[in-house]
């Protein structure tokens, strides 16, 4: 199986993960924010399936990342919260992303938070509630560059995913790689990450410009915004 683009960090496969995951071997640390099936544009990706072929889907590529990682996070849809519970089994637990700025109204409420999903054992005293995550759900005051992707996940997250939670010491996972943020902090906190993208366009994307990006995340704790400077992470979160 040869990689889209590989560096002495990463290694890219274009493709469908259904196809790539069977080939891989563990173990990894898995981090992955999988598609919503919403209805967004993934240039290429289908994101508007029948329910039942999208949970099928679903049930396919949970299962073979529980085979390759002892250790799991998941950033499910919330309209599909309790279907991604059950198929990650009962002993996962939540952490909670609230936000103050007023997003969304979903089944009558405001929606002012998301959720993770996770098996790891903390690697670092950290707490179940992270206040203050840089999330497109606040949108006028996410200040993070989504590079036009619709299904973008922050470096914020991202970045206190991998310290907290991810055993620094085996490869990280990500079968949606997206505009390759994992594999992009993943580089620059020094683990090596292998990611999957389905889209040629934006491995094309990881590839030519976000692995030549140092700037945007270190492990002080920053990222870069829409306008180019540097900002604090992590802020309240203790």
């Amino acid at each position: 199986m040869k990689p889209y683009y590989k560096d002495e960090s990463v290694t890219l496969y274009h493709g469908d993960c259904r196809e790539i995951l069977p080939q891989l071997s563990g173990p990894f640390f898995v981090f992955s924010d999988p598609p919503y099936n919403v209805g967004k544009q993934y240039k290429g990706w289908n994101d508007n399936m029948p329910e039942p072929e999208y949970l099928a889907f679903c049930a396919d590529w949970i299962t073979e990342v529980k085979r390759l990682a002892p250790e799991l996070c998941i950033y499910p849809p919330s309209k599909y919260y309790l279907k991604y519970w059950n198929m990650l089994g009962e002993e996962y637990k939540q952490i909670v992303l609230p936000w103050t700025p007023e997003g969304a109204i979903r089944g009558g409420f405001v929606n002012q938070f998301a959720s993770l999903l996770t098996n790891a054992k903390p690697k670092e005293r950290v707490k179940d509630v992270w206040y203050k995550v840089q999330m497109q759900g606040m949108g006028y005051f996410f200040k993070e560059d989504n590079f036009d992707h619709p299904g973008y996940t922050s470096e914020d997250l991202t970045g206190r995913v991998l310290r907290y939670l991810a055993n620094p010491e085996i490869p990280v996972l990500d079968p949606f790689g997206g505009t390759g943020t994992t594999a992009r902090i993943a580089k620059n906190m020094g683990r090596k990450c292998v990611t999957i993208e389905y889209s040629e366009q934006w491995c094309e994307f990881i590839a030519k410009q976000r692995m030549a990006q140092m700037s945007f995340f270190t492990p002080a704790n920053t990222a870069r915004t829409r306008q180019g400077q540097a900002v604090a992470q992590f802020e309240g979160f203790e």
